[in-house]
């Protein structure tokens, strides 16, 4: 077993890297994937795949990884995860009776993350064009369930959106099957974690430009948690790119205090920096001596000027319901609005309507929930 298959991901450890991809029903593409992890500077705890290889209703094994699938004879989704993982956390698969949506639910005794929540959700899926290519396979409530615990959402949901993909041209047909998938994410306060414009499907064949079509959701319970989004992953031979998704502790995630140098007092400071005495010099100096005592005196200096200088504190124009969630939708909305100002098409304004809505609604549960709380705790 290669080293980094034996690093265990207990629950008191920092990050959890999730990969995502599309196989195409190909074994080597399989391969290619699980082989290129050895090369990575860490192992995923959890692979999620579409369309996988499956024959005589069999999936593929691999070395340190337990298989999840739908029990059907050929499953359009399965989960992956690492042996390590499940030896510190208790997953249990759920299966919605279809062959293209697959839910890890992750629990375990211990807080996860730094958070009060002791689990969370991951649902895989693949959503194909039906007969009437206006409906999708897989129904946006499916996706995006309200749900109070943290929950990440992934697939390739063949559908398209300026959202994601903001530089293509959309046909009425495209935006319509996509908007109710937006507007729902939104309602359920999920948000998009992949970067406007980034393409995840590059065409082996034929003239077709790239496109997103592999997706990224998360709710506002774990959008706090969500390091990054990245392909850095080398091509496995599949026209799709693999994706990882990285969570992190809050700890890790929250950007430290930060000292208002502009601030400092310098009315009570500056008579103890002139009382200030720099420590006598090393009788017999060396570099590492004199090192030593440079950065001593330095380190005395800088914590004087800490004690008298205030932190970074939010603004008066912060407000205590806003969550990072708002601030994508937000982005998302007026991304929506001056592109439906500068083309002027009606698609372009469904999308910059329905962009609105989402956001506007997002504000408003926390908002009230906020005055509420007020209300109660408020004296007369």
């Amino acid at each position: 077993m290669s080293p980094l298959l034996g690093q265990a991901l207990a629950p008191a450890h920092k990050f959890l890297s999730i990969i995502q991809h599309n196989c195409l029903g190909s074994w080597n593409v399989f391969l290619s994937l699980f082989e290129s992890f050895r090369e990575a500077t860490t192992y995923p705890s959890i692979v999620l795949l579409q369309d996988p290889p499956v024959n005589q209703a069999h999936l593929p094994s691999f070395n340190g990884f337990k298989s999840f699938f739908p029990p059907v004879r050929k499953p359009r989704v399965a989960a992956y995860v690492h042996m390590s993982f499940l030896s510190n956390y208790t997953v249990l698969p759920k299966f919605k009776g279809v062959d293209d949506v697959l839910a890890l639910h992750v629990s375990s005794n211990e807080p996860l993350f730094g958070t009060a929540f002791h689990s969370f959700r991951v649902i895989n899926a693949y959503s194909t064009n039906t007969v009437d290519h206006r409906v999708h396979s897989v129904q946006p409530e499916v996706l995006f369930p309200d749900l109070g615990f943290p929950q990440l959402v992934v697939g390739d949901l063949n559908i398209h959106n300026p959202l994601w993909d903001p530089v293509r041209h959309f046909s009425p047909r495209e935006i319509s099957s996509s908007t109710p998938y937006f507007e729902k994410a939104a309602g359920s306060g999920f948000a998009l974690l992949n970067p406007p414009g980034q393409y995840t499907r590059f065409p082996l064949v034929g003239k077709s430009r790239p496109s997103v079509l592999d997706l990224a959701f998360a709710n506002t319970h774990l959008l706090p948690l969500v390091k990054n989004w990245e392909s850095s992953l080398p091509s496995t031979g599949s026209d799709h790119i693999p994706i990882t998704i990285t969570l992190a502790a809050l700890s890790l995630n929250q950007k430290p205090p930060r000292p208002r140098w502009a601030d400092t007092d310098w009315e009570t400071l500056d008579p103890i920096i002139k009382g200030f005495k720099v420590p006598a010099a090393p009788s017999c100096p060396t570099p590492p001596r004199l090192d030593e005592w440079m950065s001593e005196s330095l380190n005395r200096l800088v914590a004087l000027r800490k004690e008298h200088t205030p932190v970074s504190r939010p603004s008066h124009h912060s407000k205590p319901w806003w969550t990072p969630h708002m601030t994508i939708l937000r982005r998302e909305y007026h991304n929506a609005a001056r592109a439906a100002r500068k083309h002027d098409t009606p698609q372009m304004r469904e999308v910059a309507g329905a962009s609105k809505a989402g956001y506007f609604k997002a504000i408003k549960a926390p908002k009230n929930k906020r005055w509420s709380s007020f209300l109660l705790t408020a004296t007369p």
